[in-house]
């Protein structure tokens, strides 16, 4: 799974490094991005029975992909990391 980074102001050379921060932190904790997303996704939906660590993952992932991609700011949008085939 590709991922990207919507509703940001950021270039897309600190998208791409953010998303790679992302990456990099869910295979550290054994998770891929599909297992995350579906985690995450089913939280959302508020399923009673979802994975939460593959869901902390994907939480955890997209504060690092932010964080990299705004080198450390606050955004003054509102970007979420997002699935992108």
């Amino acid at each position: 799974m590709k991922l990207g980074i919507a509703d940001t102001q950021a270039s897309a050379e600190d998208i791409a490094a953010g998303c790679e921060a992302a990456l990099a932190l869910m295979a550290s904790r054994n998770v891929s991005p599909e297992e995350a997303y579906k985690a995450v996704m089913s939280r959302s939906n508020r399923e009673r029975r979802f994975d939460r660590h593959a869901a902390r993952a994907w939480d955890d992932a997209e504060d690092e992909a932010i964080r990299v991609a705004y080198h450390g700011k606050d955004p003054e949008d509102d970007p979420v990391l997002i699935p992108v085939d």
